[in-house]
């Protein structure tokens, strides 16, 4: 029953979303095209939000603990104190546009720093090559699995100085390719729900920073810890919540 109501939700969304498309993740859908030139239909438009939801939603949890984690360490006060004035631009009211909020600058490069600093997924799941490949001097046969090191190349100090440092500014003073700074893996099966969970993050990060004052429960450094597929905090995130001064 819980099923049947929420397919009828996503069902509703569809139809307004084919009635009058806008610039949002659901229109896309709506109008992209087979290879045919046919539609997607609306079960497969209902499949792919599915996707999204559900399979971003604890990659997502996981980025923002991070994000929070990171931004309350002692050590990153720096970071932390130049975020909050940033936030402090939009003024009291509650009632901001999240479209605002998200083009933020020194947020999105807190958060483009977080998933740099711990990516969800180190070491993806490799992709089998369909023929050779050369590659730095290396021949790869055919079959075999290969896989972006994110995690390594994330921490390179060629690419990143100080890589084990928390410093949003970076972000700020280059642009990173798409081979250096590759969170949500690269090519044609690149997430599908990179956009959808990098502006979620931006959100919730931002409004729970314009709510409250956070302090880390425990300054024991966490190491991380890879369960499944996505590599979160070892210990949890748990904080201490305090009415903004």
């Amino acid at each position: 029953r819980r099923r049947e109501r929420l397919h009828a939700r996503l069902d509703a969304l569809i139809a307004a979303a084919r009635r009058e498309p806008g610039d949002d993740i659901l229109s896309l859908l709506v109008g992209a095209r087979y290879e045919d030139g046919a539609p997607m239909t609306d079960a497969d438009v209902r499949a792919q939000l599915l996707l999204l939801v559900v399979a971003g939603h604890e990659t997502t949890a996981i980025a923002i603990a991070w994000a929070l984690y990171a931004l309350h360490r002692p050590e990153n006060a720096g970071a932390r104190e130049r975020l909050l004035e940033e936030l402090a631009t939009l003024g009291p009211s509650d009632d901001v546009d999240p479209e605002v909020v998200a083009k933020l600058p020194y947020l999105s490069a807190v958060c483009d720093e977080t998933l740099r600093r711990f990516p969800l997924a180190p070491a993806p799941a490799p992709r089998r090559l369909l023929q050779p490949l050369e590659l730095a001097g290396y021949t790869l046969p055919a079959g075999v699995g290969v896989a972006a090191a994110i995690g390594v190349a994330h921490l390179d100090p060629r690419t990143y100085p100080e890589p084990l440092r928390f410093r949003p500014e970076r972000f700020l003073e280059r642009t990173f390719s798409p081979f250096e700074f590759l969170p949500f893996g690269g090519g044609a099966r690149r997430c599908l729900g990179a956009a959808m969970a990098t502006y979620e993050m931006r959100i919730v990060v931002a409004t729970i920073l314009r709510s409250v004052d956070l302090r880390l429960a425990s300054l024991r450094p966490d190491p991380g810890k890879i369960r499944a597929t996505n590599a979160g905090p070892a210990y949890g995130v748990k904080v201490v919540v305090e009415a903004r001064r």
